[in-house]
């Protein structure tokens, strides 16, 4: 079935390509926006890091574990925890 036989004119049809062509190219320039705009922000954060462990004096393959130290449970009584 032609779109001539369902009753469209050959205007409606070029206008229904114009019209997706637009929305595709839309989309498109969005998404690479998107995509530079996220590479430009990862690179920040990336400088970011690298000053910051410039400024504690450690070295970008060299990662220090926090220093952690477990809670301890007291007895206040025999028998009761808190």
């Amino acid at each position: 079935m032609t779109y001539q036989s369902r009753g469209r004119s050959m205007f409606e049809v070029v206008l229904a390509i114009c019209f997706v062509a637009f929305l595709v190219g839309f989309i498109t320039v969005l998404c690479i926006g998107n995509y530079f705009r996220a590479k430009r922000a990862q690179e920040r954060q990336r400088q970011r890091r690298e000053a910051k462990q410039a400024a504690s004096g450690s070295t970008p393959g060299q990662l220090k574990a926090p220093e952690y130290e477990a809670p301890t449970l007291t007895q206040t009584s025999p028998g009761r925890l808190l």
